[in-house]
């Protein structure tokens, strides 16, 4: 029989993850925990799930201490380049990205989420996986440098698309040679490794980027920057890996890791179509400067959810794929997740929202006019889009991404409908489109989710739908003060919303979530 003593990670990863009956019988346990100090255990199946649970705190802090080093840095890199550069030098600089984005879906092949999900032979399958990516990357390089022309010219309709494309392509072989090494770290949650990895591959791009941007080299000075950012990548993760490619492979394996990676490439597929065929149709319809506005205001946007969320994915990717075998445990843990991400991603999405007007005149110049309302509505977007966030992860991680992939197909006619029928009416008509099809595309993942993994649609569906009654009638209480003159400067309007969200919030959760936080709190402090 093993003793061990109680951890506040371990109880605080329980009450994020499990059911509420869960909940409870930890607190009970808790509480009799509190005079013993300690946690019999009869079997090694509860002390592994503690360990589990142990390690993937570990890994969420320093994934979330990555992203925060990563979105400290970008946001100041950003303001400072977009007041030396021009919507149009973003413009084309997303074109060109656009492309190469779109070639690592075939590069890549799905193999480095299937290398994190299998359970065979590590070494054999890195491997197998580095040279499918080598192989692959050498043959999309060359159909990139051979199709550019073409590209740039009936599709961008601007010759200076294709030097750029031409000089990007160095990008897709050096990311090649990292993916595997990454996949391998984020495997064994060595997110510790990949926080300092983060931190200089950031931190390098901005000091190349801006003193070209300050010399009128205009957008060559952002594709500078994120080459050498990726050189540098490579070297140091090389340096720290300890793993390395030997020549040979396994066929079987190839096999395994191709049939999985097949899916998960045509669920890449997809997705690029659902980052970038917004893009690609308003570049094709309206030109570079409207692409640069469209892409930059997302891009912030994108910045603020990526910084509280994006450390979640790698590591719920990594967990699900641990616990894949117990379906019950996936499926709380996935409704624990999305409850988190509900009550974090849409007061966020109403305060970016009737805030826009004060963030677009801090960070742009006038040259950026027209960037306000991409900002606001781009908010609400993201806001409810997070909330299946998660979902892929757990679909993949229990061997079934199919589903996501099949959902992607079926909802994605409707996007490319939706973006060809609204283009022709301008931006502004394209942009609330946007936002339209990806509150419709919510409920087909949850409904999804409920077959996969038997995910609970009407708790799920009533948790997001009280908090946005709760937040959204703060945007004409906002609004009223302001045409009213009681807040006659934005910075106070600014203050006004942060208090009547943290004031509404607080009254809805009081005995939820908040509740249980400040209940671990005060029992750590007690400890």
């Amino acid at each position: 029989m093993a003793v061990i003593k109680p951890s506040i990670t371990t109880v605080a990863f329980d009450v994020i993850t499990q059911s509420p009956s869960l909940i409870l019988r930890l607190r009970k346990s808790l509480d009799l925990c509190s005079a013993q100090q300690t946690v019999y255990l009869s079997d090694g199946k509860a002390k592994s799930r503690i360990d589990s649970s142990m390690q993937l705190i570990h890994a969420l802090k320093w994934s979330f201490l990555s992203e925060i080093a990563s979105k400290a840095i970008q946001p100041i890199v950003f303001v400072i380049l977009a007041r030396l550069l021009t919507p149009e030098d973003y413009g084309i600089v997303a074109a060109a990205s656009m492309v190469i984005s779109f070639s690592q879906i075939f590069w890549e092949a799905g193999t480095s989420k299937a290398l994190i999900q299998y359970q065979g032979d590590r070494n054999e399958a890195a491997n197998a996986a580095f040279w499918i990516n080598i192989t692959l990357g050498i043959l999309v390089s060359s159909a990139l440098l051979a199709l550019s022309n073409l590209i740039s010219e009936n599709i961008f309709h601007d010759p200076r698309v294709e030097l750029v494309i031409d000089v990007l392509t160095l990008q897709v072989m050096l990311s090649a040679l990292t993916s595997v090494h990454i996949a391998l770290l984020q495997k064994d949650m060595q997110f510790k490794h990949l926080f300092w990895v983060r931190l200089v591959t950031v931190a390098i791009p901005a000091i190349i980027s801006i003193p070209l941007a300050w010399h009128g080299k205009g957008y060559w000075a952002l594709i500078s920057g994120t080459l050498v950012g990726q050189l540098m990548q490579v070297l140091i993760i090389w340096q720290i890996s300890y793993w390395k490619p030997v020549v040979g492979i396994d066929i079987n394996i190839v096999k395994q890791l191709s049939n999985f990676g097949g899916w998960v490439a045509t669920t890449g597929l997809l997705s690029w179509f659902y980052i970038w065929a917004d893009s690609l149709i308003i570049g094709l319809y309206l030109g570079s400067h409207e692409l640069g506005l469209y892409r930059t205001g997302n891009a912030i946007v994108t910045m603020i959810y990526g910084c509280i969320f994006g450390p979640l994915m790698p590591v719920l990717y990594s967990h699900f794929s641990e616990i894949q075998t117990d379906r019950e445990r996936v499926r709380t843990t996935l409704f624990k997740v999305i409850q988190i991400i509900t009550f974090l991603s849409i007061p966020m999405a109403v305060f970016l929202f009737t805030n826009a007007s004060f963030i677009s005149n801090a960070l742009f110049s006038e040259k950026w006019k027209g960037i306000e309302l991409v900002i606001s509505v781009m908010a609400l977007m993201h806001g409810y889009s997070w909330i299946i966030g998660a979902n892929g992860e757990a679909y993949r991680a229990v061997g079934a991404p199919a589903n996501e992939t099949i959902t992607m197909s079926l909802t994605l006619v409707f996007y490319i409908v939706g973006y060809f029928l609204s283009i022709q009416h301008g931006l502004q008509a394209f942009i609330w489109t946007r936002l339209a099809l990806a509150l419709a595309a919510c409920g087909a993942h949850l409904w999804v989710a409920k077959r996969v993994v038997n995910l609970n649609i009407i708790p799920t569906v009533t948790y997001v739908a009280k908090i946005s009654l709760v937040c959204l009638p703060l945007v004409a209480i906002a609004h009223a003060l302001q045409w009213s003159n009681i807040a006659s400067y934005e910075t106070k309007n600014i203050l006004i919303d942060i208090i009547l969200l943290f004031i509404s919030l607080w009254a809805v959760e009081r005995r939820g979530l908040i509740q249980t936080t400040l209940t671990l709190v005060a029992k750590r402090h007690l400890k």
